[in-house]
């Protein structure tokens, strides 16, 4: 609600004045919020990026061999999943 609303009371206001609030109500609801949007995919893009980086950080201690058995070992999982 806005200042300029509170100006003169509900009970107060004419058929016509009480319709264009009513307009002008319904009208904010269907505004799109950007920012809103915004908010909720910088969430999911943060948590991901968390979980890229998690990953990156278990794979940079893994020793060259035990990389080649995990890779191994996804890429049977993939071609054993295909087929099913």
């Amino acid at each position: 609600m806005k200042l300029e609303q509170l100006v003169k009371p509900v009970d107060q206001q004419s058929d016509e004045e009480l319709l264009e609030r009513l307009r002008t109500i319904r009208h904010n609801r269907e505004i799109e919020r950007p920012a809103a949007k915004r908010i909720v995919k910088k969430a999911i893009e943060k948590t991901s990026r968390g979980k890229v980086s998690k990953v990156e950080k278990m794979l940079e201690g893994l020793s060259d061999a035990e990389r080649d058995v995990l890779l191994k070992q996804l890429s049977l999982d993939l071609e054993g999943g295909e087929s099913e």
